[in-house]
């Protein structure tokens, strides 16, 4: 199992992304969100990419091919092979259907946001609906890592502490799905650590963390 790809840039593919390990150039299928992030590289730069191996039939079936597919972190990984699991939304709909981020993505599911999931290339009215009742109180974790847009806007208007910011969060978090009790037992015990949060995205980017990483040693 391949699980980690490290190499240089090598330009982007119809569906993915060139990578040059040691001479042996590797095509890494990605999602439509990842490989538009990746368009800014510059051949020869250094690219890492988590990975999932996937093994494609042809139309006709008449031959298997074995493909990697990858993402920038862990996170993106887990979200996808959740997303698959939905009935009908294989590995070919989900890289071409997520064009926008995870936790965004995971907010409308949480939401039952059907508008937003249908802004998802492919995926129809019906299919947002399986989404959503697939995978409703699974993702609420992945929701609460601010998009890097929305997060880089928030330090720039709050550059001091906020009065509030554990109200603001625990807002959120009653948005997610939590319940009162729930939100403000997750918020004591992450500013319990003694750390300084400027703002309610600090807070709820370490109850991510925190929450991702128990998620990985279970």
């Amino acid at each position: 199992m391949i699980a980690k790809i490290s190499g240089a840039y090598a330009g982007l593919s119809r569906r993915g992304v060139f990578i040059d390990v040691a001479g042996v150039t590797y095509e890494v299928y990605l999602t439509s969100f990842t490989r538009e992030h990746l368009q800014s590289k510059n051949a020869g730069d250094s690219i890492s990419l988590h990975t999932v191996y996937y093994i494609e039939s042809s139309m006709a079936g008449g031959y298997l091919t074995p493909v990697l597919i990858g993402f920038k972190d862990e996170l993106e990984k887990e979200f996808f092979q959740l997303f698959t699991s939905v009935n009908s939304v294989g590995v070919k709909t989900a890289l071409v259907a997520i064009n926008m981020p995870v936790a965004t993505i995971a907010r409308a599911i949480e939401g039952s946001d059907v508008d937003t999931l249908k802004n998802l290339k492919g995926i129809g009215e019906r299919t947002a609906r399986k989404i959503i009742a697939s995978l409703h109180g699974k993702v609420a974790g992945f929701s609460l890592v601010p998009d890097e847009v929305e997060g880089a806007q928030s330090r720039r208007a709050a550059p001091e502490a906020a009065a509030g910011t554990e109200d603001e969060a625990v807002q959120v978090l009653l948005q997610l799905g939590y319940n009162m009790a729930e939100a403000k037992k997750m918020i004591k015990e992450t500013v319990s650590g003694n750390r300084h949060f400027q703002t309610a995205e600090e807070i709820l980017e370490e109850i991510y963390k925190n929450r991702f990483n128990f998620l990985q040693k279970r």
